[in-house]
């Protein structure tokens, strides 16, 4: 999600940037719901940005491919049980950390069908360890590039010139 959340921090526009290669966009639900939860009290105080990226997905949700987890699936069974509780104290509200790099990860066989039908991938992830387990996969190939690379990538190959100086 932190892609995500560093082009949201820029603005709607740099959201936008990710169909400027003409490439499909795809995020697992898992980090969808990472990058535009609602934060705890006392926690992260990004919220205008939250808002920036959670409009973006409404506003592009018949252009982008949201892949479903189990991943995910379980951690909205595990919300909706904590929400259940009455007053359930929030340290025992399902951690979300880490759950949308695992949710990447599960869906690598989806984007190993597709590069064997000879169509490019790539994939923006800032997150070392995330980055080292995709590396480590076999059969799946994967170009990986941080969110610092995407922008350089567009400010140099499409163009864009907001792109340039957005880092």
């Amino acid at each position: 999600s932190t892609p995500l959340s560093l082009l949201g921090m820029i603005g709607a526009r740099a959201l936008d940037w990710l169909f400027v290669p003409g490439a499909e966009v795809w995020v697992t639900d898992m980090v969808r719901e990472e990058a535009t939860r609602a934060p705890d009290p006392g926690g992260d105080h990004r919220a205008r940005q939250r808002k920036v990226i959670a409009d973006w997905f409404e506003r592009n949700a018949a252009r982008l491919h949201i892949q479903e987890t189990e991943e995910g699936a379980e951690y909205r069974k595990a919300m909706e049980a904590w929400r259940l509780v009455p007053g359930a104290p929030l340290a025992l509200k399902p951690a979300w950390k880490g759950r949308g790099e695992r949710s990447i990860l599960e869906v690598l066989d989806g984007v190993e069908r597709m590069a064997e039908r000879g169509e490019a991938v790539f994939a923006i992830v800032d997150d070392r360890k995330a980055r080292a387990a995709i590396r480590a996969l076999e059969g799946v190939d994967i170009d990986l590039m941080a969110t610092e690379t995407f922008l350089f990538w567009l400010a140099t190959r499409f163009e864009v010139k907001a792109a340039s100086t957005a880092w």
